[in-house]
């Protein structure tokens, strides 16, 4: 009888603040998790870009034709030039493009032009800068070339690039020339978190405050 009348009831006052409170606890997890969840996804795809990059400019060297002899983004688009990614797919030029990146995206960039790129136009270096979202080697200066001994040791040849939003909060997707690729803290690369996200400081090239960093560039 007593059951009867409870079920009638309903919830009583402190049940609904506990289902309310439980409610609560299970929509904040949801807030903390997702963006977690999101940005453990990109800094995956993203390394596994840089890593497939840089495997092609390995495959390049095991020809003898050595690392690409051009600066910053064209770089990396020495291997639309060259065919090793090969612009008629258009998931072949994902690769280019970190899925953190709010300011240069691939769809916002006509096709014809990663059509049109020649190896003199990387070597006339052509402005780039949007037709990817990672920095390359300065290898086109005689200081920043690479050599057997870096090669052998491992030195970035790739990474996050420094134009707009930063890509990952906590730190950049590094490609090394072993073929190594990796997401390091800003700690580990002995730079300062920038301020502003949304508007970086400059942190490659000249203004790298990290040595390995001063070797590339977004443009």
């Amino acid at each position: 009888m007593h059951h009867a009348l409870r079920s009638q009831r309903g919830f009583t006052f402190i049940e609904t603040l506990v289902v309310m409170a439980i409610i609560a606890v299970l929509a904040g997890m949801v807030v903390t998790i997702i963006p977690y969840m999101i940005e453990r996804a990109n800094q995956t795809k993203s390394k596994d870009n840089v890593a497939q990059m840089v495997k092609l400019m390995l495959s390049r060297r095991a020809e003898g034709k050595g690392w690409p002899r051009y600066n910053g983004k064209n770089f990396l688009l020495s291997l639309v030039a060259t065919g090793q990614i090969d612009p008629r797919n258009v998931h072949n030029l994902e690769l280019l493009y970190s899925p953190g990146d709010e300011l240069y995206k691939l769809e916002l960039v006509e096709r014809e032009r990663y059509m049109a790129l020649t190896t003199a136009d990387l070597r006339n270096d052509a402005d780039n800068h949007d037709l990817s979202s990672y920095a390359g080697r300065l290898n086109g200066e005689r200081e920043h070339l690479i050599t057997p001994d870096q090669e052998k040791r491992g030195t970035i040849v790739i990474c996050d690039d420094d134009d707009g939003h930063l890509h990952h909060s906590d730190g950049l997707v590094i490609g090394y020339s072993n073929g190594a690729a990796r997401f390091l803290l800003w700690d580990e690369l002995g730079v300062m978190r920038p301020a502003d996200p949304d508007n970086p400081e400059p942190f490659l090239a000249d203004a790298a405050t990290n040595e390995e960093l001063r070797k590339l560039s977004s443009r």
